[in-house]
Order: C-alpha cells, then sequence, then structure tokens
C-alpha cells in the first residue's frame, strides 16, 4: 500500500459527487440508484453566485498588513496538476512556513490503518450484502487492501479508496510542495491531524456510508471518468465550475448534505480559526483542497468577511 497514494486518494474522495446511473452488472441491486431526481427549489439554491469564481493561488493579507498565501489543491497525481507553477513556487520562496492539510508522513498512515477496520467483529459483507460485496471485491485489491481484512473494512474507508482511480507511483501535487518546501527551508506544519479528518468520516451516520458506497459500486466507471472533468476544471482554476460540479443532482440529496455538512462546512470552520492564528506571524502559505476555498461557507469568502484582503494571483 504506497503511504502517500493513500493518504491522498482519502483527501480526492471527499467532494466528487456520486453519479446518475449505474454501470456495473448489479442490475436489480443497482436500480434504485440509476434514477436521480431533480433538484427541488432548497437545492437549487446552491447555485448561488460566488464572488471567487476564478483561481488557486490567493494572496492573503490581514487588517494588520501581513501578507500570506491561501492555495487549493486537488490531490491529484496528474502531472498536469501535481507540477507546481512558477507563481506558486514564488510564492513559496517568499514564505517562512508550509501549511498543509495533514502531512502525508508514516503518522498519518498509521492512522488511517488504526481506523479503517471494524474492530468489534462487524462484517461489510453482512452490512451491503454479497452482490455489492463481490463487486468491490473486484477492485479493492488495487488500492492495497488484502482480501483477508477486506470483510472488515469500514464503508467510508470503501468509498474514499475506490472512488478514484488506482493510485500509481507518480508524485502527488502535495508531494511535490512539500518537497519543494523542504529544499528551501521552510517550516512544516499540518492544519489538521489524519485522525480529525478520519473523525469526521468516521461520524458519519452508518446508513448514509452504506448508501454512498452502495452509490459508488454501481456507478464506478462514471465516477472515475467524472475524475477527468473535474481536473480539467482544476487546470482552468475554475471554482465556479467545480462548485456547479459538486452541486449537480444526487441520488439522496438529504445524504449529500450530511456528509459535505460533516466533510467539508464543519471542517471550514476548525480551519478557518487555525489558519487565522498561522496568518498573524505573516509569510505563511497554506495548501487545502480546492473546494474548502469556494462558496459562501468557503475559506475565501469567511476570509473576506473577516477583514481580510483577498487577492487572486494564479
Amino acid at each position: 500500500m504506497y503511504l502517500n497514494n493513500i493518504i491522498i486518494y482519502l483527501f480526492c474522495l471527499l467532494i466528487i459527487p456520486v453519479s446518475s446511473y449505474a454501470e456495473s452488472s448489479l442490475s436489480n441491486v443497482c436500480k434504485e440508484f440509476r434514477f436521480v431526481p431533480k433538484k427541488t427549489a432548497e437545492h437549487a439554491k446552491k447555485n448561488y453566485s460566488n464572488a471567487y469564481k476564478k483561481g488557486l493561488l490567493w494572496k492573503i493579507e490581514s487588517p494588520e498588513g501581513k501578507s500570506n498565501y491561501l492555495f487549493g489543491t486537488i490531490h491529484s497525481q496528474d502531472h498536469t496538476v501535481s507540477k507546481l507553477s512558477s507563481d506558486v513556487q514564488l510564492a513559496l520562496i517568499q514564505s517562512k512556513t508550509l501549511i498543509l492539510e495533514t502531512i502525508p508522513d508514516q503518522k498519518a498512515y498509521q492512522a488511517f490503518m488504526d481506523m479503517m477496520y471494524f474492530k468489534d467483529g462487524k462484517k461489510l459483507k453482512d452490512m451491503i450484502g454479497i452482490e455489492f460485496f463481490d463487486e468491490l471485491k473486484n477492485w479493492i485489491k488495487d488500492y492495497g487492501v488484502e482480501p483477508k481484512k477486506m470483510e472488515h473494512l469500514k464503508p467510508w474507508a470503501a468509498f474514499s479508496l475506490v472512488g478514484r482511480p488506482k493510485p500509481t507511483r507518480a508524485p502527488t501535487l502535495e508531494d511535490n510542495l512539500l518537497h519543494f518546501s523542504k529544499q528551501h527551508k521552510l517550516t512544516i506544519k499540518s492544519l489538521e491531524s489524519m485522525e480529525e479528518i478520519l473523525s469526521a468520516l468516521d461520524s458519519l451516520l452508518i446508513e448514509d456510508q452504506l448508501i454512498i458506497l452502495k452509490d459508488t459500486i454501481c456507478n464506478h466507471a462514471k465516477i472515475i471518468r467524472e475524475t477527468k472533468t473535474l481536473v480539467k476544471l482544476y487546470v482552468n482554476h475554475d471554482l465556479a465550475g467545480m462548485l456547479a460540479f459538486n452541486n449537480q443532482p444526487h441520488h439522496d440529496e438529504a445524504v449529500f448534505d450530511r456528509f459535505m455538512q460533516n466533510i467539508l462546512y464543519d471542517r471550514n470552520i476548525k480551519m478557518l480559526e487555525r489558519i487565522e492564528i498561522a496568518f498573524k506571524s505573516g509569510n505563511v502559505f497554506v495548501a487545502v483542497g480546492a473546494s474548502h476555498l469556494s462558496d459562501e461557507k468557503g475559506l475565501l469568502q469567511s476570509l473576506s468577511k473577516k477583514g481580510y484582503r483577498v487577492t487572486p494571483i494564479y
């Protein structure tokens, strides 16, 4: 199991919505996941105008005049994404500290391994049924999970892993940020611990985890294809497009809303508090998933409301 890839793919999973129709051979059990209702007026409101529509790297100036940077990542191994732009390199050189969402080190890896399996005897096959379980077995080995341990895998861990393309040995964007910063002797810190991120997933209702996992299994091929769409939006610095992508219709909007609250919005509140503390010293470069930047509950809007000057760089 590749250390960085396990952790990075966990981050990747967090935002891409499940697709709208099943493509697997599970024609009968996947029927309910083929139909996605139209958005209600309430959910249509999510397509609000976003003041921060384009840009990945932002200069953040505090009310006290301290300059810092906020960079949106996508945690991808695609070369078009993972290569650091000259703007990002310059911002890092001008900084004293790099703060990653979390540092993909041995401690984080061990935390993932400790939390991804049930320890009370529960079995995934009993929860999702033999049809879904057998289909999942076709892919899970490509993500480093031993077959004998698969039956004790937690649902969130399963959909976190198989909801993304197979990991490779190519460096991720985070790898390159970390390597460049070490070369230039920046102080390296993390915004969250791996335990905190996993706890957000672990706290999802088990019923919601199972719905997301089944939906992921039924729509696996389409989900993998749609990661390319998200990469293209990211390469074009299109935050508004990424937001619209996230807000497309879902099989169960209530489940998606609870998922987003746990995984995105609640974490944004904690991130904002820690970022503000870090920004007090100035010359800090913070890198988080791009989905944390946009929409009315995103970091850019929140910082602006608190009196920070937010300027796009790249």
